[in-house]
């Protein structure tokens, strides 16, 4: 890790983070290579072989080994009563089974090493070695917390989540941290990253540098300019531990173009929530253009078919935020920070045949109506117009980046932590309270939990309070709400990946989806090809003790899991579970949620947001007023507008997407989930084990599969497209654990 990020943070957070390989950590692409797949031969030599049988096993999966640990009764249990006295295992190893293999004995002893690193072993909870816990235990140990109010009446910053320590258990939780020597994680940024007037970095010191060499240059009016942090970003970046190596979009040429900001509704870190445009944002649309004197753009709009037409819509902003004047200014100012603005911008885009999606016009802050608000047009009408005046273009430069920051706020606050960490530990909490550990599907579902608990109470402790809502525009007050509003209004079952597509205006079928029109929608191919996937593994899997809808009806614990979901986590969305197909779609979703979905929306942050500019998560100047305002802006007017000079706000803002998109290890993968499961059950001779082991092979071939379509789909994409392979099964986490 940089000496920098060491010197911050104490030698146990250190230890904590990922260590990259040396081979990783010595090299970072060329801007040059960013572009390139790798040759089809390259890439097809690197994917493991096509059988299960000859397939490579690093490790045991965690959630598979625990299983079976579990199955085998391979665990002690401490006497309830006197909590000193633990009893033996009842099992033992046996013939067949995986757990008398060196690999297997290796794995449990690196893990028994690692058995009081964390709080939650200590709680018994997502602990290092499974324990077999009773329904009525389960219940105690996962409690929710209050939803959607306190105890005193005020409104809870969080969706309903884990209660670490039971309100009927008189534990401090530090007194609990500093008993396995962890210190408190709430004052760490704090205290060790000074505020801007103290803080004088390495980036800060260039930045003097620049611009006295401005000064004395005879142009000191010039200040410094985008291209100085591009510069910068080309020499002083931090080594590669994600999916892309260490590279970010802003080592390309034309990372602020209209091309690259088209492609990150459908390939960037937020593809969840582009959606056709209705009828009325077309008319909004169209009024803006009269008003401002775009007439061709009036007459473009008239012309075109509605249904090419698709919004990024930010809009819903102040409300999800809790501020009830529409006009009113987002703006928060935090002790260690400067000011700073969010705004809710509105994107119009339209889709062309050939698979080209083009910006068309950008309502940067939406107050209300289209007619209260300031919204641009693009001087160009289409994909295929000259771009010579794009850099120059600061007006319309600005726009997007306004853009960004809406979408900064959506996707980090909502799409990934709401909607991805905040839901799944909704299910996992549900679960517990409602589903024996023995049960098939708490089974199916528990090895896609792998340090999602710890991880969240992480994000809660320090993460949002100490980091996000100091560099966005929203007050802390207002950053909960948004998140509360996303939990509150979440549709599970809409959330479906077919459901979610066609909600949203595309095919919900992989035929429909191989249209030209889509070819660029990359991520819309890949997780419905996944989900598929998946979904026949989940059924093929659940069949085997519940095949009928009958026997789904007639389990007490399924019934009891749909309406503790409903109630205690406040998702009434969840569905009915009285079918099959009810079954396996909710199993699924589950699955999905943790993980494709997540891997979808963190993995890719790095690329994306390390270069801050590129996607700031506030803006460091209030936004125009009105139009002629706008229409004036000037380089300088961008720059201002940008954190540039806010060494502790950038640092912030790049080491956030650095840290979450650290690779996922080989041994977290889907791919070796479904070898793990394989090999457990290889040597198993019972009919219902022999049937896990054909599903384990099947979901094999399917992913290994899906690896070369994934492959296929992103060198399909228009030629000078990043590459996009976050999805590929070798890299999806199997969970929630970054």
């Amino acid at each position: 890790m940089p000496s920098f990020l060491a010197s911050l943070l104490p030698a146990w957070a250190v230890n904590f983070l990922p260590i990259p390989p040396p081979d990783v950590a010595a090299s970072l692409p060329r801007p040059n290579d960013i572009l390139k797949h790798p040759s089809k031969k390259e890439y097809f030599a690197k994917v493991a072989p096509g059988g299960v049988d000859q397939a490579p096993l690093p490790s045991f999966d965690p959630g598979v080994f625990d299983n079976e640990l579990l199955k085998l009764k391979l665990y002690a249990t401490v006497d309830p009563k006197n909590p000193s006295l633990v009893n033996e295992p009842e099992g033992n190893i046996r013939e067949g089974s995986y757990m008398g293999t060196q690999v297997a004995l290796t794995q449990a002893y690196s893990r028994i090493e690692q058995t009081f690193a964390s709080l939650f072993d200590v709680l018994g909870i997502e602990s290092t070695l499974p324990r077999y816990i009773s329904l009525e235990e389960q219940k105690k140990m996962y409690r929710f917390t209050a939803y959607p109010t306190n105890a005193d009446g005020t409104f809870a910053d969080y969706p309903p989540h884990l209660e670490h320590i039971p309100a009927d258990q008189n534990f401090n939780q530090f007194d609990i941290f500093d008993k396995i020597g962890v210190v408190q994680t709430q004052i760490i940024v704090t205290k060790l990253i000074p505020d801007e007037d103290g803080f004088l970095g390495r980036t800060k010191q260039w930045l003097l540098e620049k611009a006295r060499a401005a000064a004395f240059g005879g142009e000191p009016e010039k200040g410094l300019k985008i291209q100085d942090v591009v510069d910068y970003n080309k020499f002083h970046r931090k080594f590669g531990t994600d999916i892309s190596g260490g590279g970010n979009i802003g080592l390309l040429d034309d990372w602020f173009s209209d091309r690259r900001y088209a492609d990150q509704q459908f390939t960037g870190t937020n593809p969840t929530t582009i959606t056709k445009a209705s009828p009325g944002w077309i008319a909004d649309f169209s009024k803006a253009a009269k008003a401002g004197g775009y007439q061709k753009w009036v007459d473009a709009l008239a012309k075109a078919d509605p249904a090419s037409f698709f919004v990024q819509d930010g809009s819903y902003l102040r409300r999800a935020a809790g501020v009830s004047d529409p006009a009113a200014v987002l703006h928060s100012k935090q002790p260690s920070s400067d000011d700073n603005w969010a705004v809710g911008a509105v994107s119009l885009f339209q889709l062309y045949d050939d698979g080209k999606l083009h910006p068309v016009a950008i309502c940067i802050d939406h107050k209300g109506s289209i007619d209260k608000s300031v919204t641009v047009f693009n001087s160009r009408m289409k994909p295929t117009d000259p771009t010579s005046g794009e850099k120059d273009d600061w007006p319309w430069r600005y726009a997007k980046t306004a853009a960004q920051v809406t979408d900064w706020l959506r996707h980090e606050l909502v799409v990934h932590l709401t909607l991805s960490h905040f839901v799944e530990e909704a299910v996992i909490v549900a679960t517990n309270r409602s589903i024996p550990m023995d049960h098939p599907v708490y089974r199916l579902l528990s090895p896609h939990w792998y340090k999602t608990l710890s991880l969240n109470a992480a994000a809660r402790a320090s993460l949002v309070p100490q980091v996000i809502v100091d560099i966005v525009g929203l007050s802390p007050a207002q950053a909960y709400s948004f998140i509360r509003e996303a939990y509150d209004t979440y549709d599970f079952v809409g959330s479906y990946v077919p459901n979610d597509l066609k909600r949203r205006g595309f095919p919900n079928t992989l035929d429909g989806l191989d249209h030209p029109r889509y070819r660029n929608y990359t991520f819309a191919k890949n997780v419905l090809a996944l989900w598929e996937v998946l979904r026949a593994y989940t059924k093929s899997m659940l069949l085997l003790s519940h095949p009928t809808d009958k026997s789904v009806a007639g389990d007490k614990y399924l019934q009891d899991w749909a309406k503790e979901v409903q109630t205690s986590a406040f998702m009434p969305s969840f569905p009915d579970i009285k079918t099959v197909d009810q079954l396996v779609d909710a199993v699924t979703m589950c699955i999905h949620v943790a993980s494709p979905f997540h891997s979808a929306v963190n993995y890719l942050q790095n690329f994306y947001q390390v270069f801050v500019a590129a996607k700031p998560p506030a803006l460091c100047q209030a936004p125009p007023t009105s139009l002629e305002q706008l229409k004036a802006f000037k380089e300088s007017d961008l720059v201002a507008a940008l954190p540039i000079n806010r060494q502790r706000q950038w640092m912030l803002a790049a080491q956030l997407p650095w840290l979450l998109s650290f690779k996922v290890d080989d041994e977290r993968s889907l791919m070796n989930y479904a070898v793990s499961q394989w090999n457990v059950y290889k040597y198993k001779k019972a009919p219902a084990d022999q049937k896990v082991k054909e599903a384990s092979e099947a979901l094999y071939v399917g992913l290994q599969g899906l690896r070369k379509t994934f492959f296929f789909n992103s060198t399909g994409m228009d030629k000078g497209s990043i590459p996009y392979m976050v999805l590929d099964p070798g890299f999806t986490a199997v969970s929630i654990l970054i």
